[in-house]
């Protein structure tokens, strides 16, 4: 693997480093932008490992670009057209895939939307502290940037202050591994082929995903290899891969006022252990992170916490007809593990060609009416047709999924107050019905994160 020239968000989550910031630019010139991009790319970090001893660092820096932010930099045409078409159409073009639809359609979003200032880069930047993340700004951002030339429209921080998302769930548990990159697999940890998140490498198909190229001529300066597959065209998108990022509101109020409201009893009066159980039975494991298919009864604290064991699970050994873990919670639709079919080992080959890299961030902020929160939803893979949209359009918001009628993904399907969880158990399963949107899009686009050498090259003079 070149981990020099893969950039350092593909082989880490920086757990370390709690405040991140994600600063949208829009570039108004193009020798601007390219000086800027100079100045800023030796502390653009990369996947290369530490020396034994080494300390982490206490700032990490990332960054990628949508589509139309390739062309303002110079990149012609007929390069733009060789990477995807989801890319390039950009996500708020994708909104019927992805289920975008009412108070989650473009339209209303704060960033990415039709009516939102253009997006051409986004800055990744994490650090240990706020003062530290204002540093890397400022040495990044506010002091090499020509202003004449890019303007910041919009900026998203986020400071994580443990390990749950805002439902109170502990996230980020379930990651695949990409074969050669980062440490060695967690029991239950799935390794998946580095061509599933890197362009230039075999995915589980055995084959490498299309790669974005430039005509020779287009790089005088030799800054890039020479395609194996379509020389004398160079290898623009070796080491890169398409990211995608969300913005995604949490109605965490509405969220526990619906459970208790499904829990009470006969008399009317809450029941906190009862409406616990609902929430876990729709997301698929308990608040801790404990597996419903491993604690089925109650929570399990110390096995939750506990990173060799809480993944550590398949579904068809103990719990086939799902009345552990429901047939629709949301662990089971987002990585189905060994549960679909035809049978459980040809399952684990289909949901690994369809594993995504998680990178969000909860955030929260301060609005007229209150405290909003939510997640920046962060995702890398090869391939958004066959990974992300396929996840969100046939596992996420499909109510047929795995032998189900009319179920959406309980916790982030586009649910509109007549949804429907259904819950198996002997003798009599129990449906909850009248489920509401809990999770709302107010942002979002696809980005491409290049590699160090496309980094260069984008940023040499035209």
């Amino acid at each position: 693997m070149e981990l020099h020239d893969i950039q350092g968000i593909v082989a880490s989550g920086y757990a370390h480093l709690k405040h991140s910031r994600y600063l949208f630019v829009r570039v108004h010139r193009a020798d601007a932008a390219r000086a800027w991009l100079a100045t800023v790319i030796g502390a653009i970090t990369t996947a290369r490992r530490r020396a034994p001893g080494e300390p982490k660092s206490p700032a990490h820096a990332n960054i990628a670009f949508t589509a139309p932010g390739l062309q303002q930099l110079g990149l012609d045409d007929d390069a733009v057209q060789t990477f995807s078409r989801e890319f390039v159409l950009g996500m708020a073009e994708r909104a019927g895939v992805l289920g975008d639809a009412g108070d989650s359609a473009p339209a209303r979003w704060t960033v990415g939307g039709p009516g939102t200032d253009p997006v051409h880069v986004l800055l990744l930047l994490y650090a240990t502290s706020a003062a530290a993340l204002d540093e890397l700004t400022g040495r990044l951002w506010t002091g090499p940037a020509p202003t004449a030339g890019l303007a910041a429209v919009f900026r998203q921080d986020s400071v994580r202050e443990n390990s749950n998302e805002p439902f109170g769930f502990r996230d980020g548990i379930s990651q695949p591994a990409i074969e050669g990159v980062g440490q060695p697999p967690l029991p239950g940890q799935s390794v998946v082929k580095a061509g599933e998140f890197l362009l230039g490498y075999e995915n589980e198909y055995g084959e490498r995903p299309p790669m974005p190229t430039v005509a020779h001529a287009a790089d005088p300066r030799g800054l890039l290899p020479v395609s194996e597959t379509e020389p004398p065209r160079k290898d623009l998108g070796r080491n890169g891969t398409y990211l995608v990022w969300r913005k995604l509101a949490q109605d965490v109020a509405g969220f526990w006022r619906f459970m208790d409201s499904r829990t009470r009893g006969p008399d009317g009066a809450s029941d906190p252990e009862r409406r616990s159980w609902l929430a876990a039975k729709l997301v698929g494991r308990w608040p801790s992170g404990a597996p419903l298919v491993l604690a089925p009864v109650r929570d399990d604290p110390a096995l939750g916490s506990d990173g060799r064991r809480n993944n550590d699970f398949t579904f068809m050994p103990t719990d086939p007809n799902g009345f552990a873990c429901p047939l629709g919670s949301h662990i089971r639709r987002a990585n189905p593990r060994d549960s679909l079919q035809p049978t459980p080992a040809e399952s684990v080959r289909l949901s690994n060609r369809h594993r995504i890299m998680r990178r969000g961030r909860p955030y929260q902020q301060r609005t007229e009416t209150g405290t909003a929160q939510g997640l920046v939803f962060i995702a890398l893979n090869a391939d958004l047709s066959r990974q992300f949209e396929f996840i969100q359009q046939t596992w996420i918001i499909n109510p047929k999924f795995n032998g189900l009628y009319a179920d959406k993904d309980p916790i982030i399907g586009d649910n509109d107050g007549s949804g429907v969880m259904t819950i198996q158990a002997r003798p009599v399963r129990e449906r909850i019905t009248g489920l509401p949107r809990f999770v709302t899009a107010r942002g979002g686009g696809y980005f491409f994160l290049p590699g160090m050498n496309m980094l260069r090259y984008l940023a040499a003079p035209r």
